[in-house]
């Protein structure tokens, strides 16, 4: 829910705040515009930067994970189905843009830049929103960071079909580690009395 904040600011500092170019706007929307500019500048609030523009970009992402699970309507591995104009126009399209790293001839594995991303953003997703099963959590991530990786020029093809080949590629394992941490979680907290006790080396 949105919250008005009231600041007063005094001669000087509201003068500074009009001569400032680095960002747009009038009085509060200038203010605003500028604390999200400091928080795109700012290593440590990376994550809260990804969790702003998953907010902003909620519809956008929902309509795209929707195409994605109706792919999994027709068969359980929607990559098996793909012919190999298909798979070659749209690893190209991920290299491209920096979302795959060729290492061999029709080898590819994820950028570093992109793996890192990625699993920063599993963590926080499946963090705040417990109802979401672990595999929704990775698609939306890849979601997020392809919209991102290509300035939100890629189609919506392309976001669909790069989600499932990537995550069926290399990603779903993140998921499945996540998904097996939390029943372990479920499973201790349930049965306390079921941990193994820790062995002492004599």
């Amino acid at each position: 829910m949105p919250k008005d904040l009231i600041v007063t600011l005094n001669d000087l500092e509201y003068e500074i705040l009009k001569k400032m170019r680095v960002v747009e706007g009038e009085d509060g929307e200038k203010l605003r515009n500028l604390f999200r500019l400091y928080v795109s500048t700012i290593p440590e609030l990376k994550s809260s930067e990804y969790a702003l523009k998953r907010v902003e970009k909620k519809e956008i992402i929902d309509e795209h994970l929707k195409n994605i699970w109706a792919e999994y309507e027709h068969t359980d591995f929607p990559t098996e189905q793909w012919d190999e104009e298909k798979v070659n126009k749209l690893t190209s399209e991920l290299i491209e843009i920096n979302v795959l790293f060729k290492v061999g001839e029709k080898q590819y594995i994820p950028s570093n830049k992109f793996r890192s991303l990625f699993k920063m953003l599993l963590h926080d997703i499946t963090t705040e929103s417990k109802d979401m099963d672990e595999y929704s959590a990775a698609c939306v991530a890849t979601i997020q960071l392809l919209m991102e990786f290509g300035v939100e020029t890629l189609s919506k093809e392309t976001v669909r079909d790069g989600t499932i080949f990537i995550n069926e590629g290399w990603m779903f394992v993140y998921a499945t580690a996540v998904k097996n941490a939390r029943e372990f979680m479920k499973t201790k907290k349930l049965f306390p009395e079921a941990e193994m006790p820790v062995q002492t080396v004599p």
